[in-house]
């Protein structure tokens, strides 16, 4: 910042015809120097407040140009969040040190109008006010005693433009509070924490767990380091939440077998409900690591031989599809809205048909089958794109539509699954069908598109399997 007042100094010393070429040639230089930024994130919090203190150090980027996207959606939520309500004291300040406002437009991002050069933007986030707004807590950062829960996607921005730029981010609380995050669950950090982030979506996908009565605990003999993070407002037993998180990965590594996360972390809350119009039970699907915001009546206290772990090897499952094998829509992801996806169906569906296979439970086609058969009118008048892309906003607030999405894809998936083996006598199976998918995208680089699908996975079976993918595709009734 100096050297710039220096130069402007030297600027103003200098004729019309000097002075207009120096300032073209800093006009050319600008998109070089900014090409090698690295982008600066820091969080402040402060023990005993629900408020978050967020500043983004940006490289001299004009003003005008510039924007703060705030995001919507993220992938896996399939709804529209306004987080921007909990923004407050969003402003810009220029390398010369002056105030700008930050002005909320007419979508979910912030500008600031006057014609000058940002070094930085500074926000607030009200976690305390978001959690009692947000009725779903799976959308919702906490701020409870002693404990914040972040989602990154709900308190972290993003410059528009700069979504690929490398990120060092600082995390900071008060002294005695352990500070962790998912990106690197190995990290023991009290007070702060520093950790280098490839991009946004990364940044935005993890978790961040600050606070005196946070629990870490790590499982023994996992394939991966596998790590239970945990607050709870009444007793639990971490190892048995870890014992379970373990027999649930293990399964899934003997399905697809292989794992493709570097570490896992599974994230727990049990929850005293704000309200009884707050919900608690959906959980949310991460890179590496799952959050589950539950309330207190189904905390994990004791041992079971037989523990209820379907929603752990769903959310787990995720991270081999769509995680790390998505149609088109959701990646790249558009943050400021919720992109429409056609493929819900595929992401969830699938899934839930693996942990039929996982656990060996054939009753939950019987759940499938009963979903669709009852299903309203108004959906199954749908095809499965249709229903998809009602889904990209509604899956949750209408969770007819939610349901009979991953019921559709699930039994589609087993029928799949039958002719698969029929054909090839036993030799080959759906697991083929869906490491078909996830070798395609590590091949390509790319979200599949919707007409690629079927081909894909009747060219990784060997088994033709168009006529039971356009049985599936069609509305339930005319």
């Amino acid at each position: 910042m100096k050297c710039l007042k220096n130069l402007r100094r030297i600027i103003r010393s200098l004729n019309h015809l000097q002075w207009g070429v120096i300032v073209l040639g800093l006009i050319y230089s600008l998109p070089l120097f900014a090409q090698d930024q690295i982008l600066e994130y820091n969080l402040k919090h402060r023990e005993g407040s629900g408020i978050l203190n967020i500043d983004i150090k940006i490289d001299h980027l004009n003003s005008t140009n510039t924007s703060l996207v705030v995001p919507r959606s993220a992938p896996g939520t399939y709804e529209i969040t306004n987080y921007t309500r909990f923004y407050k004291n969003v402003i810009g300040i220029t390398v010369e040190g002056d105030t700008l406002p930050g002005m909320l437009g007419a979508g979910s991002y912030y500008i600031f109008r006057e014609d000058t050069f940002l070094a930085l933007i500074q926000y607030e986030v009200d976690v305390q006010e978001m959690e009692k707004e947000l009725l779903g807590a799976f959308a919702s950062s906490k701020s409870r005693d002693g404990y914040i829960g972040i989602l990154g996607y709900s308190v972290f921005g993003v410059v528009e433009g700069l979504e690929e730029k490398p990120i060092q981010l600082h995390v900071r609380s008060s002294a005695n509070w352990p500070v962790f995050t998912t990106l690197n669950p190995t990290k023991k950090s009290v007070g702060y924490l520093s950790e280098k982030v490839t991009n946004y979506a990364l940044l935005a996908d993890a978790q961040y767990l600050l606070g005196k009565k946070v629990q870490i605990h790590q499982v023994d003999d996992s394939p991966i380091p596998l790590y239970v993070a945990a607050y709870s407002e009444t007793p639990i037993d971490l190892s048995e939440i870890g014992r379970r998180a373990k027999v649930s990965l293990e399964g899934l590594a003997d399905y697809f077998g292989y794992v493709p996360m570097p570490h896992y972390t599974v994230c727990y809350e049990f929850l005293e409900p704000i309200s009884e119009k707050h919900g608690y039970g959906f959980s949310m699907e991460h890179l590496n690591s799952m959050t589950a915001s539950l309330d207190t009546s189904r905390a994990i206290k004791d041992y079971n031989p037989d523990p209820p772990i379907g929603s752990m090897v769903h959310h787990m499952g995720h991270s081999w599809i769509p995680l790390r094998s998505y149609g088109t829509g959701y990646r790249p992801f558009e943050w400021g809205t919720a992109p429409i996806i056609e493929t819900i169906w595929l992401n969830e569906g699938f899934i839930w048909y693996v942990m039929t296979k996982v656990l060996e439970d054939r009753k939950r086609l019987n759940f499938f089958r009963g979903v669709t058969k009852s299903a309203p009118d108004y959906i199954k008048r749908k095809s499965l794109k249709e229903l998809s892309q009602l889904g990209s906003s509604q899956y949750s607030l209408d969770f007819d539509i939610g349901r009979n999405l991953f019921s559709r894809g699930a039994l589609m998936a087993y029928e799949m699954d039958v002719e698969i083996q029929r054909i090839t006598n036993g030799e080959k199976s759906f697991r083929d069908a869906l490491l078909g998918l996830l070798k395609w995208t590590d091949k390509n680089q790319r979200a599949f598109r919707y007409d690629e699908i079927e081909p894909i996975l009747s060219n990784a079976t060997s088994v033709d399997l168009k006529t039971i993918w356009d049985k599936w595709q069609r509305p339930m009734k005319d």
